[in-house]
């Protein structure tokens, strides 16, 4: 990002700094630009945005030269002893106020295009501690602007190269057997801080690394989360406090929220960061609602188990001298509990495999008819349009490959450009986007549940 010190180290600019540097605060000089625009109005706030560098030429401020220079000397044209017609002190402080007002980090004004740099202009930026700087005739706004710019588009590359990168981190992260933990341990190590998952009450779970949350963050992360869950909704939030500061989101749908990510200690969280941060929500919401189903499933079987063994129960209290029809009934007691244990046994294959399964682990459980139910709906739209199934397969596949159409397109035999408009097909007909990786993890997702299903 460039800085108003960047700027000034550019010598093919001439750049000069008209404010004192005791006079600016201490970041004055390193504030991040966000734009450099350029505008002769006399009051551009309503076309500026925050973070601008702003240049002028000084036309705004009445009169068509400047008396003496800051640096003593007359204005080209004009002599020393030349009177102006330059504008109030007042006028270059209302300015200056509007300016820093609107959130300009800079001022640079071209000196010599219609006058020099005003000295009222000076003190008031010396008043607001606002960086003035001097833009020699030589130099083109347009230069500044554009050098400005590379260094925006720069970033920007590097940034987005870092999440795709980040991103096949946690690809591979999630194809571990433990893959929940996996993938919140490599956020933690893509993101250079850390990170930590509540479970729906809001208590915090994990943590990675494993002690880097105080007790006094632990405790502002769960109260935070819990006022996040009890809102019922889908929410991001932060938190910044004496101990913590923190970005939080939760997970899960409304109405059936799971949990909450929060990150920190890595700075403020930019684009590039949430959208690596989103497709691990993604992730871990699969891994929770499986989690949840084989929860949900175990504890019906339980229940049912423990109303079978009554009935054992009582015949066993009246086992003396049985007679042979009750020797019948506890045949066929234990045959009523063979059949309840049966869902026992599948729960417990499910937990194995969520747990050792690789990346079936981060997968809802695809036997559960109302995970199924949600997959084929999330389809819906690609089914109605694709009654032969093409789509779909051409997909799966595609994701399989991790997005890469040469290799994908060799397994399905066709040519990269078929392979290429069937994808923009699918993402049309499903309103995704798959550029995202959390939209490319959630149709994944459903893909594999209905396939392995079928």
């Amino acid at each position: 990002m460039p800085t108003v010190r960047i700027l000034l180290a550019r010598r093919e600019f001439g750049l000069t700094l008209l404010t004192p540097t005791d006079a600016m605060p201490a970041a004055g000089l390193d504030a991040e630009a966000s734009w450099v625009h350029s505008s002769d109005l006399l009051d551009p706030t309503p076309f500026l945005t925050q973070g601008q560098v702003l240049l002028t030429t000084g036309t705004q401020f009445g009169g068509s030269a400047a008396g003496p220079t800051a640096t003593g000397r007359p204005a080209a044209g004009d002599s020393a002893t030349d009177s102006s017609s330059d504008s109030d002190d007042s006028d270059y402080d209302g300015y200056v106020r509007r300016l820093v007002g609107s959130g300009v980090v800079a001022l640079g004004f071209g000196t010599e295009v219609v006058r020099t740099t005003p000295h009222g202009l000076i003190a008031a930026c010396v008043a607001n501690a606002l960086p003035l700087l001097d833009v020699p005739y030589r130099t083109p706004f347009i230069a500044v602007a554009r050098y400005a710019a590379d260094l925006l588009a720069e970033q920007d590359y590097a940034r987005n190269t870092w999440a795709l990168s980040a991103q096949r981190a946690l690809s591979l992260a999630a194809l571990r057997p433990d893959g929940l933990s996996a993938t919140l341990a490599e956020l933690a190590r893509q993101l250079g801080g850390w990170v930590a998952l509540t479970d729906a009450s809001g208590a915090v779970q994990r943590a990675f690394p494993a002690k880097a949350l105080s007790e006094s963050s632990r405790a502002d992360i769960e109260t935070a989360a819990k006022r996040m869950l009890l809102g019922r909704r889908r929410a991001a939030s932060s938190v910044t406090g004496a101990h913590t500061t923190a970005s939080l989101q939760t997970i899960g749908a409304s109405e059936r929220l799971l949990g909450v990510l929060a990150h920190g200690g890595n700075g403020d969280a930019d684009q590039a960061t949430q959208q690596v941060v989103t497709s691990v929500v993604a992730l871990a919401g699969l891994a929770l609602e499986q989690g949840h189903a084989v929860e949900t499933a175990g504890t019906a079987v339980r229940a049912a188990l423990v109303r079978a063994l009554d009935d054992v129960r009582a015949l066993a209290e009246q086992s003396d001298g049985l007679s042979a029809s009750e020797v019948a009934a506890l045949g066929a007691a234990r045959s009523r509990i063979d059949a309840e244990l049966e869902p026992t046994r599948m729960a417990d294959a499910a937990t194995a495999s969520a747990s050792g399964g690789g990346a079936a682990g981060l997968l809802p459980g695809v036997d559960d008819p109302q995970i199924r139910s949600r997959a084929m709906a999330l389809l819906a739209p690609l089914t109605a349009g694709d009654q032969q199934g093409v789509l779909a397969r051409s997909l799966l596949v595609w994701l399989e490959h991790n997005g890469v159409y040469d290799s994908a397109s060799r397994e399905l035999g066709v040519h990269r450009h078929t392979l290429t408009a069937r994808i923009r097909s699918a993402a049309h007909l499903l309103g995704r986007d798959f550029t995202a990786f959390a939209d490319r993890a959630e149709v994944w997702a459903a893909l594999r549940a209905v396939r392995t299903r079928a």
